[in-house]
């Protein structure tokens, strides 16, 4: 049925008073017709319905919001890559926070094979002591020794530490038959696991934590000494029944090195048998 005619309409067109303005059917069995008002849009501006244009928003929040962004990106970059923090003990030690990214690792095992701070591979087979690390400050030494595990060839038998560093203080660790480990000449870390001051400037723990070395002695219980040493030095050697494994890991020494731990400047190419010494 169409609307009815008369009065004007406002927003939407209503009818008379004479009735609605539709009827539907509402399904077969359900009764008669029953009546239902629709509504119908008759134009721009012509009811009470006004049209409004949305707010333009500030591009000022983005703004500040990638500026922060931004400055919270260069604090983690300085914590991670930028100058380590440097403060000096009551006993004149300087202790340095190195980032991870400024330090490496020399790795020793076997009959000695050795992987440099640079990456290189150099092997050395000759028995006799030698420099892993020496510096002005940081000196680090080895004894290479023919065993049995090795078929005569020679393997890290000891590990000495010392230096200016270490304030003329020094440390050695042996093999586990027959050897021991020595703080200044005397017995340490008799009891394992165990733990070490040497005069408030390194620390010393003697466990089983820790990666090994060589992946085949990987399923081999382990026994290992951790130094914590100022200048930001860690080493770990790791103790079997007739040599060591040995992990030095540190950042480059101020005014150069030298030994068998290669000459930490970047260059693989430099750290060749012959010309380390």
């Amino acid at each position: 049925a169409a609307a009815g005619g008369g009065g004007g309409c406002a927003a939407v067109c209503c009818g008379d008073d004479q009735g609605p303005d539709s009827i539907n059917f509402v399904g077969m069995g359900r009764g008669s017709y029953v009546a239902e008002t629709t509504f119908r849009f008759v134009g721009q501006g012509a009811g009470e319905f006004d049209t409004v244009s949305a707010p333009k928003r500030s591009s000022l929040p983005m703004v500040i919001g990638l500026l922060l962004g931004l400055v919270v990106l260069g604090v983690v970059a300085l914590a991670l890559f930028g100058t380590g923090a440097t403060s000096t003990t009551s006993n004149g030690v300087q202790k340095i926070s190195i980032p991870a990214a400024q330090r490496s690792s020399c790795l020793v095992w076997g009959d000695p094979h050795v992987e440099t701070f640079d990456h290189a591979a150099p092997n050395f087979f000759e028995q006799g002591d030698a420099w892993l690390v020496r510096s002005q400050d940081v000196h680090i030494q080895a004894c290479y020794k023919a065993t049995p595990f090795t078929n005569g060839l020679a393997a890290t038998n000891a590990i000495a530490v010392g230096g200016p560093f270490l304030q003329g203080h020094t440390i050695i660790v042996e093999p586990l038959d027959e050897g021991e480990i020595l703080v200044d000449g005397a017995p340490a870390l008799t009891s394992f696991p165990s733990t070490r001051d040497v005069a408030g400037i390194a620390t010393l723990s003697y466990n089983s934590m820790g990666n090994v070395v060589d992946d085949a002695q990987v399923k081999l219980e382990k026994h290992i000494v951790h130094m914590d040493l100022p200048l930001g030095v860690h080493i770990q050697v790791l103790r079997w029944a007739n040599h060591l494994n040995v992990r030095i890991t540190m950042p480059p020494a101020a005014g150069g090195q030298d030994g068998h731990c290669g000459n930490f400047n970047s260059v693989a190419g430099g750290d060749d048998p012959a010309s380390l010494k």
